[in-house]
């Protein structure tokens, strides 16, 4: 069978037309605009502008129709009569691509440069420029005008990295586009053509024959009248300077994206090229002031960047982050050691061993004797000592004055008769997600812990009892400005709000006289409370405290475990007490409050008992009904009269007595046996037996 050739040809032919028909009418995804995420501190204020285009996006109604009018006159003067391209121009550009070979050349309609830069590589080619003018009439196909206009406006670059109108008004005068007088918004019309020429950064004469090229091109196609364009050359150019992008508190900005990215479940890389608005609960005066602290404290002892530090400051009442450094510097030492430097707090653990212990039935007036002791263990005898020249203090220390002045003895005793689990278990419900070695020196803080955790434990405490998580990440909004993510209050009562105030009441000897941390007290000018933390050898150094309005952990350290010159109470204590003087300037001091079912009373300083009157005495918190009800009898004094001849209680005839006072248990009980009555006339008058009659030795 003969075959027809031109009957094939032409059933080809529709085809192929049937099938761009086809594909002519499919809808079209709109091109990708990677937009700006914007992170917020919790004032907002930028923290920092993440993204592979810096981008953010306008609606058409947003852009003044000025700016609009301007970039059709240089771009596409007939955007709104054409289809998407235009004839001469494109076979312009055909021409140029088949004989010159320079690469293509010509004028693009707008619909084109969407396409071109929206869907197609860079390539100079026929081909890629077929492929541009088959996706422009599908957007004009699928698309408004104005929607086009829209996705060109918001896709053109400025240079100094910033694309679409909206970011090059920030980028080039530092306000937004209302807010920019015609020649401002004429000089960016201008830009696109050529950012590395015409930007008034790079080159201002060079833009100001742009400006009015620009002003020229708008009275050609009608948008301006020559009076109009002379009156807005008249108008000032108002530059700010460039400024670099704020990318700010960095520490932070990692852990709040990734707990954004826990949150949304997508990666860092999507979360930055989506526009997203985080706020965050961060607080820039009180994060510079936490990285000024590190940085001043420890700059004179450092060498090659060691040692290295973190502090981490939170809200009590809600778990909000309004501060995080992981280091002197981000550049050099990106390791977060708020978040994952684990190490040993030291004394800074001993609260959970205190409160396990008032959770059991121990009050704070209970005492443990600190004196050399030896506890029996699977290998070889534990022996715990104190730090300085007086390893012990050899007498019977109050749960108070133990903690406040950090003994050691007293602390792995109280931790020994709990049984070790009572520990462990408060601290893991408190906050401390790290493993915990169940032995003796757990009190004394060996298990490693991060601060962020030790912050995160010591929130009840701060809190009335109530665990609240740490979080950095407020909510999210969508490119649109649409909530789509937005922090719930989570708060669970893990311990007795009682016990909380105690422990708090403690801490707050902590720096007073006495305390390991007394040397703040004159620098720090509220109530506040905390306790120090130093590992062996000083190889870290900790400081955990807080007030009503704001807790905060301080760790010091080298990377690579050498020691410190100093302990907690020598380096991180000073530092915590500049960062909380500086982050609460201008918050007004306030008390820790005192809930229902405490109560308070005189308590003998040596027996813990109720103080009598001559009693070396304080005044202690109890919980209501578990307060002694013993008077102390160590120091109990009783007045007697008593004869002075045989300091026993006096009989009918002693003549010669006096008062004295005498402790409770030593005064006599007994009466004098040797005064009696008189015999004679002698005895009666001179109290004695005749000189005569006195038996001879």
């Amino acid at each position: 069978m003969k075959l027809n050739w031109r009957v094939l040809c032409q059933k080809v032919l529709l085809g192929v037309a049937g099938c761009l028909l086809l594909i002519l009418c499919l809808p079209l995804a709109p091109p990708d605009q990677p937009v700006t995420t914007r992170i917020l501190s919790a004032e907002q204020e930028v923290i920092s502008l993440l993204y592979q285009e810096n981008r953010q996006l306008a609606t058409l109604a947003e852009v003044p129709s000025f700016l609009q009018q301007a970039f059709l006159a240089v771009e596409d003067h007939r955007f709104y009569e054409h289809n998407g391209f235009s004839p001469v121009s494109f076979g312009r550009a055909v021409y140029h691509n088949l004989f010159v070979r320079e690469g293509l050349q010509g004028f693009s309609t707008i619909t084109q440069q969407v396409a071109k830069n929206g869907y197609l590589s860079a390539e100079k080619t026929l081909i890629r420029k077929l492929k541009e003018l088959f996706l422009a009439l599908r957007l004009e196909l699928h698309y408004s005008k104005a929607q086009i206009l829209e996705l060109y406006l918001n896709q053109i670059y400025f240079g100094h990295g910033a694309f679409g109108v909206k970011t090059a008004a920030l980028t080039y005068f530092g306000r937004p586009l209302p807010e920019l007088n015609r020649l401002e918004l004429a000089m960016l019309a201008g830009i696109p053509k050529g950012p590395a020429l015409y930007s008034p950064y790079l080159n201002r004469e060079a833009a100001a024959t742009r400006i009015e090229t620009v002003l020229a091109r708008m009275v050609t196609v009608g948008y301006l009248t020559t009076a109009e364009k002379d009156t807005i050359l008249q108008e000032q150019i108002r530059l700010p300077g460039l400024k670099k992008a704020p990318k700010q508190a960095l520490y932070f900005l990692d852990y709040a994206l990734e707990e954004a990215g826990t949150i949304l479940k997508i990666s860092k890389e999507q979360i930055q090229s989506l526009g997203l608005t985080i706020e965050t609960t961060l607080s820039l005066p009180m994060q510079k002031a936490a990285e000024e602290a590190l940085q001043n404290r420890l700059a004179p002892l450092q060498k090659d960047l060691q040692p290295q530090g973190a502090l981490i400051a939170a809200d009590p009442n809600t778990g909000e982050i309004k501060a995080l450094v992981g280091g002197t510097d981000y550049y050099k030492t990106p390791f977060n050691r708020g978040l994952k430097a684990y190490r040993q707090p030291g004394s800074a653990f001993k609260p959970f061993v205190y409160l396990a212990a008032l959770e059991s039935g121990y009050t704070l007036a209970s005492t443990i004797p600190c004196r050399e002791v030896s506890f029996p263990t699977e290998t070889e005898a534990y022996q715990p000592r104190d730090y300085g020249e007086k390893h012990y203090h050899n007498r019977d220390l109050s749960l108070r004055e133990a903690l406040s002045t950090s003994c050691n003895i007293v602390a792995v005793t109280l931790h020994q008769r709990l049984g070790i689990k009572p520990t462990i278990n408060l601290a893991r419900r408190l906050g401390i997600t790290s493993s915990l070695e169940p032995n003796l020196s757990l009190a004394l803080g060996t298990s490693e812990v991060t601060p962020f955790e030790l912050l995160q434990a010591y929130l009840p405490i701060a809190n009335g009892g109530k665990a609240t998580p740490l979080y950095a990440v407020e909510r999210i909004y969508n490119v649109q400005g649409k909530v789509i993510w937005e922090r719930k209050p989570r708060f669970r009562q893990v311990l007795d709000e009682r016990l909380a105030f105690l422990i708090t009441s403690v801490l707050q000897d902590t720096l007073g006289p006495g305390g390991t941390a007394a040397g703040i007290r004159a620098t720090l000018r509220r109530p506040a409370a905390g306790k120090t933390g130093t590992s062996q050898e000083n190889r870290d150094a900790w400081f955990v405290g807080f007030t009503p309005d704001l807790a905060a952990v301080v760790y010091l350290g080298d990377d690579l475990n050498k020691p410190l010159p100093a302990g907690g109470g020598s380096l991180a204590a000073p530092l915590w007490a500049a960062f909380m003087n500086k982050a609460l300037s201008g918050i007004p001091a306030r008390d820790f409050p005192v809930p229902e079912g405490i109560v308070s009373h005189r308590i003998c300083r040596e027996t813990g008992l109720l103080a009598g009157l001559d009693c070396p005495s304080y005044n202690e918190y109890f919980l209501f009904s578990h307060e002694p009800t013993v008077y102390c009898a160590r120091h109990r004094k009783v007045r007697l009269r008593v004869c002075q001849k045989t300091g026993l209680l006096p009989n009918a005839h002693c003549r010669e007595v006096e008062e004295k006072t005498f402790v409770w248990g030593e005064h006599p009980t007994t009466t004098c046996e040797v005064c009696h009555a008189p015999t004679n006339l002698w005895e009666y008058i001179f109290g004695e037996p005749f000189p005569l009659l006195k038996a001879k030795p």
